[in-house]
C-alpha cells in the first residue's frame, strides 16, 4: 500500500502558484461576501479578520477592491453601509499598502455617497457621512503618507513627521480638525436616527448601525491625542492671539467628543466591546505650558475574547477542507477510486495543527508583549503622574510660604498705612480751606479785571472820536491852505491886471479872515495833539494794569490747578488704599481656606495612587510569573519543531544556491545588453544639446539685432518729442507777445482817453482866464510828449508784428521740415520692419527645421525607451518564471520530506 500510495501523494501535492492564487481569492472571496452581506445586523469579527489577514499575505488590497466593487453597493443600502464601515477597519488594521491601493476608488466612494444622500431618511444620510469620513482619512494619508492607518503615533514620531516646523504643525492640526469634524458628525448621525430608546441598541438594526462607531471611536482617541500635542507646540512658539480660532474649534471638538463617549459608554452594546475614555471637564489650557504636565493621552481599547482552541481548529479543518474540495477535483477522484469514502489525511492533519500552534504562539507572544508594554506605560505613567503630583505638593507648598509671608508683611503694613490714612485726610482739609480762599480772590480779581475791560472799550470809542475829528480839522488845514495859495495867485494876478484898489482891498480883508480860520485851526491842532498824548498816558497805564492783573491771574489758575491736583492725587490715593485693603483681606481669607482644602486633596490624592501603584505590582508580579510557566511550555515545543525544520532547511539551501548561481549568470547577461542600450540613448542625447544649443545661439543673434533696431527708433521718436515741445514753447512766446501787444492797446486808450479829458479841461480853462496859458503850453508839451510816446509805441507794435511774422514764418518752415523728416523716418521704420519680418520668417523656418530634428531625435529615444522597457519585461518575466521553479521545488521537497516523515513513521 505504501508503495503504490507514493506517487498519488506526490501528485496531490503538485500544485502550482496560479492553483493557490485561486484557492486563495476564492477564501477571500468567500470572507468578503459574508462580511458585505445584505442582512441587518453588525458584521462579524472573523470575516473582517480574515479579510486583513489576507491583505498582509497578498503585501495589498487588490483582491478586496475586485471582489467588494462587484457587490449590489448601489442596490441595497445595508451592504453600502457594511462596505463602509469593512473598508475603514481594513484602512485602519490593514496592510500599509491598503492605503495607497485604495487612493484610486476614492472617487467610487465618494459616488457612491452622493447616490445614497437623495434616500433622505435612515441609512442613506449615514452612508453618505460615512463616505465623506473614508474620503477624508484617505485624501489625508495622501497627504501626510509618515501617518499610520490607525493613527497611532508616538511624541518622537510626531515631531519627526512635521519636522519640527511651526508651518507644518499648523497645517496638520487643521487637517486633523477636518478628519475629527467628519468624525463626530457621522457618530451625531448614527444616534439620531436610534433615537431616545437606549433598547434600540441591543436590537439587530441598532447594532449594525452602531458597529461602525467603533474604528470612529478609535479613530477619534488617536487624532484628540495628537490635537492636543501640536496645540501645545504651537502655543510655545507662536503668539496666543493667532491660535485664537484653533483653540476655539477644540474647545467645540472637546465638547462634542466628551458627549460621544459618555453617550456610548452607557449604551448595553458597547459594554463588551469597547472601553472608552472619560476626558476632563473641562480642555487643557494651552496658553499655560505647564497644563502639558497634567495631561494624560486618552485610550480606547477593545478586549479580546478567551482563545478557543478546538473551536478554531475545527473551523480551520473545515474552511480548508471545503477549500480543498472546490479547488482541487483531481485529488477527489484519484481518492474515489482507491476507497469509497473520502478519508482524511492525517499528515495534512498535523501540518493545519503546526501551522495552527504557530500562529498561537505567534499571536500569544504578540499579546505578551502588548500586555508588557501596556503594564509598562501604565506603571511610568502611574509614576509620572506621582512626581507630578509630587512636583504640585511642593509647588502647593511654596505658593503657600509665600502667601503667608505676604499676609505677614501686609499685616506689618496696615497701621502704616492706616496712619497714612490720617495723615492724607488732614492734608486734604487743610487744601480745601486754601481753595476756598484762593478761589475768593480770584472772583474779586475777575470782577475788577471786568470793570477795567469795559473802562477800556470806553476809552477806545472816545480816541476814536477824536482821531477822526483831528482828521478833519487836518483836512480842513489843508484845503484853507489852497484856498490860500488861490488866493495869493488872484492877488497877484489882479495886482497885475487890476485896475482899480477897491477889488485890492476886498481882497486883503478875505485873506485876513482866511488868515484868521487860520489862527483858529492851529489852536484846534494843538489841543489836539494835547488830547492825542493824554490819550496815549492813559493807554500806557491801562495795559501796566491790565498785565499786571493778567498776572495775578495767571498765578491764582495756576494755583488753583495745583490744589485740584493734589486734591485729586489724594482722593486716588485714598481709593487705592482701600481697595489694597480690601484684596489683602479677601485673600488672607481665601488663602486660609484653600490652603487647607488644597493640602488635604493633595495628601489624599497621593494616598490613592500609592495604592494603586502597590496593587498594580502586585497584579504584574502575579500575571508574570502565569506568562513566564506557558512561556517555558511554549518553548519547550518550539525547541522540538525547531530541530525538525533544520534539516529541511539545510537541503533546502543546497537546491537555493545553484538555482541563485542560474539566476546570477542570467542577470549578467541581461545588465550587459542594458548597459549597452545606456550608452546608445547618451549618444543621442548628446546629439539633442548639441541641436538646442545651436537654436539658442540663432535666438541670441535674432534678439540682438532686434534691440538694436529697437534703439534707433527710440531716439528717433526722442527727437520728434524734443521737437514738439520746441513748437509748443514757440506757442507760448507767441502768445505772451500777443498779451502784451493787448496791455500796450490798452494804455494808447486810456492815454487817448486821458488826452480828451485835458483837452477838454484846457478848452475851459482858456475861456475862464488867460492866465492858464501857461499851464495850456505846459499841457501842449506834454501832450507832443504823450504823441511821441504813441508814435513810439506804434513803430513798437509794427516791429513786434513783424517779428511775430517772421517767427510764424520760421515757425512753418521747421514744422514742414519735421513732417518731411518724420515720413523719412516712417519710410525706414517701415523698411526695417519688413526686413525683420523676412528675418523673422527666416529664423521661423530654420526653428521648424529644428523642431523636426528634435522631434526625430524624441522618437529615436521613445523607441529606445520601449525597447528597454520589453527588455525590463522580459527580465522580469524570466526572475518570475524562476521564481516559480524555485517555490515548484520548494514544494516537491516540502512533498517528498513529508512522504519521508510517514515513511519513518511506518
Amino acid at each position: 500500500m505504501a508503495s503504490l500510495s507514493l506517487p498519488r501523494v506526490l501528485q496531490l501535492k503538485k500544485n502550482s502558484l496560479d492553483a493557490e492564487r485561486e484557492q486563495f481569492e476564492k477564501f477571500q472571496t468567500l470572507a468578503i461576501q459574508k462580511a458585505i452581506n445584505a442582512i441587518e445586523t453588525p458584521v462579524k469579527e472573523k470575516h473582517v479578520r480574515s479579510t486583513i489577514i489576507g491583505t498582509f499575505q497578498e503585501q495589498s488590497a487588490t483582491t478586496y477592491w475586485m471582489v467588494a466593487l462587484r457587490q449590489p453597493l448601489q442596490d441595497n443600502r445595508i451592504v453600502a453601509w457594511k462596505f463602509c464601515n469593512v473598508t475603514h477597519k481594513l484602512l485602519r488594521e490593514g496592510h500599509p499598502a491598503c492605503l495607497d491601493d485604495s487612493q484610486r476608488h476614492i472617487s467610487t466612494i465618494e459616488n457612491l455617497g452622493k447616490l445614497w444622500v437623495h434616500l433622505r431618511e435612515g441609512y442613506g444620510r449615514l452612508i453618505n457621512l460615512y463616505s465623506n469620513l473614508l474620503v477624508t482619512k484617505l485624501k489625508f494619508h495622501a497627504r501626510n503618507p509618515r501617518f499610520p492607518g490607525n493613527m497611532l503615533l508616538t511624541a518622537e514620531e510626531l515631531d519627526a513627521i512635521a519636522e519640527n516646523d511651526v508651518n507644518n504643525y499648523f497645517q496638520i492640526c487643521v487637517e486633523l480638525f477636518d478628519y475629527m469634524d467628519d468624525i463626530l458628525t457621522l457618530q451625531a448621525a448614527v444616534f439620531d436616527s436610534l433615537g431616545n430608546a437606549r433598547a434600540n441598541s441591543m436590537t439587530a438594526s441598532g447594532q449594525c448601525r452602531l458597529a461602525a462607531l467603533i474604528p470612529c471611536a478609535q479613530d477619534s482617541s488617536h487624532i484628540y491625542d495628537c490635537n492636543v500635542r501640536l496645540l501645545f507646540r504651537l502655543h510655545a512658539s507662536l503668539p496666543p492671539d493667532v491660535l485664537a480660532g484653533h483653540r476655539e474649534r477644540f474647545r467645540q471638538q472637546f465638547k462634542k467628543l466628551s458627549s460621544f463617549y459618555k453617550h456610548a459608554s452607557s449604551l448595553q452594546y458597547y459594554r463588551n466591546l469597547l472601553t472608552l475614555p472619560v476626558l476632563p471637564s473641562n480642555p487643557p489650557n494651552f496658553l499655560l505650558q505647564s497644563d502639558f504636565g497634567t495631561y494624560v493621552a486618552p485610550v480606547v481599547s477593545i478586549p479580546e475574547p478567551p482563545p478557543e482552541d478546538m473551536d478554531t481548529v475545527g473551523s480551520l479543518i473545515d474552511t480548508s477542507d471545503t477549500i480543498s474540495q472546490t479547488t482541487t477535483p483531481d485529488m477527489d477522484m484519484v481518492d474515489t477510486r482507491a476507497t469509497p469514502s473520502p478519508i482524511p489525511d492525517p499528515i495534512i492533519e498535523r501540518d493545519r495543527l503546526i501551522e495552527h500552534l504557530q500562529n498561537e504562539l505567534k499571536r500569544m507572544r504578540s499579546e505578551v508583549s502588548q500586555i508588557i508594554q501596556e503594564r509598562n506605560t501604565m506603571l511610568g505613567s502611574m509614576r509620572e503622574h506621582c512626581t507630578r503630583m509630587e512636583s504640585q505638593l511642593r509647588a502647593t507648598k511654596t505658593e503657600l510660604n509665600e502667601e503667608k509671608q505676604k499676609a505677614e508683611v501686609l499685616l506689618v503694613e496696615t497701621p502704616q498705612i492706616k496712619k497714612k490714612l490720617t495723615d492724607t485726610e488732614e492734608k486734604s482739609k487743610v487744601l480745601d480751606e486754601k481753595f476756598q480762599k484762593l478761589k475768593g480772590a480770584y472772583t474779586q480779581l475777575r470782577e475788577e479785571h471786568i470793570t477795567l475791560i469795559r473802562q477800556k472799550a470806553e476809552v477806545d470809542k472816545l480816541a476814536a472820536s477824536l482821531r477822526a475829528s483831528a482828521a478833519q480839522h487836518e483836512t480842513a488845514k489843508t484845503a484853507l491852505q489852497q484856498q490860500l495859495n488861490d488866493r495869493m495867485k488872484d492877488v497877484e494876478l489882479l495886482q497885475q491886471s487890476a485896475s482899480s484898489s477897491e477889488e485890492i482891498e476886498a481882497y486883503k480883508n478875505e485873506i485876513t479872515h482866511l488868515r484868521s480860520d487860520l489862527e483858529h485851526a492851529i489852536l484846534k491842532a494843538a489841543e489836539l495833539e494835547s488830547l492825542k498824548a493824554s490819550m496815549e498816558t492813559l493807554e500806557i497805564e491801562h495795559k501796566t494794569v491790565a498785565t499786571e492783573q493778567q498776572d495775578k491771574l495767571t498765578v491764582l489758575a495756576s494755583d488753583l490747578k495745583e490744589a485740584k491736583e493734589n486734591i485729586e492725587k489724594l482722593k486716588t490715593d485714598i481709593t487705592d488704599k482701600d481697595s489694597e485693603l480690601s484684596k489683602v483681606k479677601e485673600e488672607l481669607t481665601g488663602l486660609r481656606s484653600k490652603s487647607s482644602d488644597e493640602y488635604k486633596k493633595a495628601v489624599e490624592e497621593k494616598e490613592d495612587a500609592v495604592k494603586q501603584l502597590s496593587e498594580l505590582k502586585q497584579q504584574y508580579e502575579q500575571e508574570k510569573e502565569e506568562q513566564i510557566s506557558y512561556t517555558n511550555i511554549l518553548k519547550g515545543d518550539l525547541e522540538t519543531f525547531r530541530t525538525k525544520l533544520t534539516d529541511s532547511q539545510n537541503n533546502f539551501e543546497t537546491q537555493c544556491h545553484k538555482l541563485k548561481e542560474e539566476l546570477a549568470a542570467k542577470t549578467q547577461e541581461l545588465e550587459n545588453i542594458l548597459n549597452e542600450k545606456d550608452i546608445e540613448i547618451k549618444e543621442a542625447l548628446e546629439k539633442l544639446i548639441l541641436l538646442q544649443d545651436q537654436i539658442e545661439s540663432v535666438k541670441n543673434n535674432n534678439s540682438k539685432i532686434i534691440d538694436e533696431q529697437s534703439n534707433k527708433i527710440n531716439e528717433l521718436k526722442q527727437n520728434l518729442n524734443e521737437l514738439a515741445q520746441t513748437k509748443e514753447q514757440s506757442e507760448i512766446l507767441i502768445a505772451g507777445y500777443i498779451e502784451q501787444i493787448k496791455e500796450l492797446d490798452s494804455k494808447l486808450q486810456q492815454e487817448k482817453s486821458s488826452k480828451l479829458k485835458l483837452e477838454n479841461s484846457l478848452s475851459d480853462k482858456s475861456l475862464e482866464n488867460d492866465a492858464l496859458i501857461l499851464e495850456k503850453q505846459v499841457l501842449q508839451n506834454t501832450v507832443t510828449d504823450l504823441q511821441n510816446k504813441e508814435i513810439n509805441l506804434t513803430v513798437e507794435l509794427d516791429n513786434i508784428c513783424k517779428e511775430k511774422h517772421d517767427v510764424e514764418n520760421s515757425l512753418k518752415f521747421e514744422m514742414e521740415n519735421l513732417k518731411a523728416e518724420y515720413d523719412l523716418l516712417l519710410n525706414e521704420k517701415n523698411e526695417k520692419d519688413n526686413e525683420i519680418q523676412l528675418r523673422k520668417q527666416e529664423f521661423e523656418s530654420i526653428i521648424l527645421e529644428k523642431d523636426e530634428a528634435l522631434n526625430r531625435g524624441q522618437e529615436t529615444i521613445e523607441k529606445l525607451k520601449a525597447q528597454i522597457v520589453e527588455l525590463e519585461m522580459i527580465k522580469t518575466q524570466e526572475t518570475n518564471n524562476l521564481v516559480v521553479a524555485i517555490s515548484s521545488k520548494d514544494r516537491e521537497f516540502q512533498v517528498r520530506l513529508q512522504w519521508c516523515m510517514v515513511i519513518v513513521n511506518l
